[in-house]
Parts: C-alpha cells; structure tokens; sequence
C-alpha cells in the first residue's frame, strides 16, 4: 500500500472516530441533562401539587364534598407547570391494587405510551383523616422525545457531511504532504540514473518538507562532488599508469637495444663502454625511479612522530649535502636558517630540503645562486628555496606535484628525472601539516616554501 493511501485511511478512520464518538457523547449527554431536567420538573410538580392538597384538606376536611375536591385539583393544575397534562386524585377503591400498598406520602413514577404520547406519571398516597387518596399527576414528554429524536437525526447529518467533507479535505492534505515526497523519488530515480547534478525543486511552506528537501539537496551535492573526485582520480591513475608504463619503457628500450648490441656485434672499445655506460644510466634512473615509487606509497599510507629540531643544525647538514649538487649543476647556493626549534621528522625533513634543493639546482642557470632560508612568523617558521631559473608557466603550477608530471621534459630527461620528486614533497609536507605554496615567472625563477610549527625550546 502507498504512504499516501496508508496515512489517508489512518487519517480518516480517526476523524470518524472522534466525529463518531464526540457527537455521541455530546447528543447523549444534553438528551440525558433535558430529560433529567423535565423528570425533577415532574417531581416538583408532583410534591407542590400534594403539599397543597393536604394543606386545603386540613383547612376544609369537613367539606371535601365531591365538588370541592375537583374545584381543588382545578386550583392546583393551574399553579403547574405547563406540562402537566392533568392532575387526578383517586380513592382506595378506584386506584389500582399494586399501589394499595404505598406509604403516607409515599410516590412512585413511570412512563407510559399511550395514543403516541410518551406520559410520565407521578403517584403519591395522601392520608386525610382515616381516608386514602392517591394524587397522580400526567405529565407530556411528548415533545421531549421528539426533539432528542430530531437531535439524533441532525446529528447523523452533520456525521455524515463532516465525514464527506473531511475526507476530501484529508485527501487533498494527504497529497499536498506526499507530493514533495513523489517529487523526491523521481529525483532519486534521476539520481540513480547517473544525473548527479539533479536537484528537488520544492516550495513549501511546512518546516520539515523544506528541511528534508534541502537536506537531500546537499546529499546529492555531496553525490555529485564525489561522483567528480572519482572520475578526477580515475583519470589520475590512469594517468599515472600511462605515465609510470612510459617511463619504464623508455630505459628498458635503452637497455634491451644496447645489450642486444653487446652481444650481436662487434664493438671497439669505446663503443662498448658507450654501451656499458647507457646500459648503467638507464638502470639506475629505473632504480631511482622503483625507489621514489615505494616513498610515495609509503608517504601516502604513514603516520610519523615530529620531534623538536634546531633548524640551525639542519641547515648545517644541508650544506655538506649540496656541496656535490653545486659542483655538479654549477649553481652556488646559500644556507640561511636562524637558530630556532620547529616540530618535524628529521630524517624526512632533510629528504624534503634535497628534493626541494636539486629541483632549484636543475632548474638554474649555470653561475647562479639558490637561496634556502627560513622566517619566524608567529607561531611557525617559514621554510623557502629559491632559484632564478626558467619558473613555471602559471598554468601549470596546479599540476607541479601531480606523479610524472614533467613541464620541461626534454631537461627531466637530461637530468634522469621522472616528475616524481615534488609528488614526494607534496606527501612529506603534508605528514608535517602544511602544504607547499609557489611562486614563480617565467625567465626569473622559483619560490617553493611550507610552514613547520615552532615547539620544542625556546629560541636563543
């Protein structure tokens, strides 16, 4: 069964109900209250019409002649209500057996239905003397009963319009309330057919429809936003495995070829180590490149404990390691790290510096300079390498430390790189929290810098 339908029937079998039942209680309760009213009504009637006849018959005992009791009982009838119908007063001989019996003073009521009158009778023994009478008084509940009978009929007619009546009106809520959900479903089924920008367009007024329409709103943002993150990592990877296939076919190429000429001809000396030698170099550069591919993995997939290092005594152990780089590229450099504490692994701190160092080596000129140094802003301290190569063009700095990505490639070539190098820095800066900023222009070089928390010890 639909929600819809569902909720309609449960609607509109508890509006029966509470129509059914509140209109019941409501008719019986004024019905009861009426009659209750005009029975005590009787009552009173009935005990003013004996009080006085017994205090007439007090006064004129001697002469309750036939004639003075009925001038009596006229006298009485017209101090009642208008309902009484009539007052007769009877004697032990003419009333009947079943009320010989009563008390002084002593009544009893009942109905009776006669001609299609509903009568109510009020009977009461009067003692006079040493003579019984018995007062009974009629009155007409005639029309008492026909107005509960028409309250009963109008009430069925109200039950039955509001019953109508509701149920159009619960209908057209139960749609007003199922209509964004429907409109919700089609946009799932959209979603689910793979239009993930899709979105629920309701307007309503009721809190909850809005809340859950904007919550499903940003649910297929969400979808969508990680549908393009997938895609963007699928096309990555593949990426990456066009690239990584590439450069492991470009040194396997080189060292096929050459070892098929080492053994297929005859070779002079230096054309032998000629061979030997590129044989060497593409070997290496694939050791160097399995090697940076287990680091990246590594880095990706690993936690590391920082510890409070003295920058001082890092830039110190930087300027032996770039000695052989400045000798090799021809690029003097200059190490300018004050004495102060920063949280950071050691060992990966030193790798980051390098790869920072030989990327601005290789991008220089010969007979230039590259600056590593750092600043103190607040609580962090600013690392920065700086070059005056060739820089970056601004379209690409987004992709710089994409895996592979190479934008000069022929200089990649020269040098044995295979783009990998600012991806491990990339991984290695973000273990320490922070993240690698560039700046740079064309044909006046390369600013390369990351924040490291200061911590530790005081600087001195």
């Amino acid at each position: 069964m639909k929600l819809s339908f569902r909720f309609f029937y449960i609607a509109y079998v508890v509006v029966l109900i509470s129509v059914g039942l509140s209109g019941i209680f409501l008719i019986k309760s004024t019905n009861d209250t009426l009659w209750n009213m005009q029975i005590e009504q009787a009552n009173i009637d009935a005990k003013y019409a004996a009080d006085s006849f017994l205090a007439l018959a007090d006064i004129s005992y001697t002469e309750m002649s036939e004639h003075w009791i009925d001038n009596t009982i006229d006298q009485i009838k017209n101090n009642l209500s208008n309902t009484v119908m009539d007052v007769e007063l009877y004697t032990a001989d003419t009333v009947k057996d079943e009320f010989l019996n009563l008390k002084d003073s002593e009544g009893i009521s009942q109905f009776i239905k006669e001609n299609n009158l509903i009568i109510f009778e009020t009977l009461c023994r009067l003692n006079v003397g040493e003579n019984a009478y018995y007062l009974a008084l009629y009155s007409d509940f005639t029309s008492l009963y026909k107005q509960c009978n028409s309250f009963w009929n109008n009430y069925r007619i109200v039950a039955i319009s509001v019953s109508i009546i509701s149920g159009f009106l619960l209908f057209a809520l139960t749609k007003r309330i199922v209509r964004p959900l429907n409109q919700l479903t089609k946009t799932a089924d959209e979603i689910a057919l793979g239009n993930y920008g899709k979105k629920a367009i309701i307007n309503s007024s009721d809190y909850e429809i809005a809340n859950l329409s904007r919550s499903f709103n940003l649910m297929s943002s969400a979808i969508e936003q990680k549908i393009i993150e997938i895609k963007e990592e699928s096309e990555k990877r593949n990426l990456f495995v066009a690239d990584f296939t590439h450069e492991l076919k470009t040194p396997m190429t080189s060292i096929i070829g050459y070892s098929q000429m080492l053994n297929s001809y005859q070779l002079d000396d230096s054309e032998r180590k000629e061979a030997v030698e590129a044989i060497h170099h593409e070997a290496t550069r694939l050791e160097k490149l399995s090697l940076q591919l287990l680091d990246l993995y590594v880095f990706q997939n690993k936690n590391i404990e920082l510890e409070s290092l003295d920058l001082f005594e890092i830039g110190e152990q930087m300027k032996a390691t770039l000695k052989y780089l400045s000798e090799k590229y021809d690029v003097s450099f200059i190490v300018n790290f004050h004495k102060e504490f920063v949280y950071a692994n050691s060992a990966l701190l030193l790798s980051l510096l390098y790869n920072l160092a030989d990327n601005a080596f290789k991008a220089s000129k010969p007979q230039t300079c590259i600056e590593i140094c750092s600043q103190s802003k607040n609580d962090a301290v600013r690392i920065s390498v700086k070059d005056k190569g060739r820089g970056i063009a601004r379209e690409n700095i987004k992709f710089i430390t994409e895996p592979f990505f190479r934008e000069d490639k022929s200089r990649s070539r020269k040098y044995g790189g295979a783009g990998l190098g600012l991806s491990l820095c990339k991984e290695i800066v973000s273990l320490h929290g922070s993240r690698l900023h560039f700046e740079s222009e064309l044909g006046r070089g390369t600013i390369v810098s990351f924040t490291l928390k200061k911590g530790g010890l005081d600087n001195e």
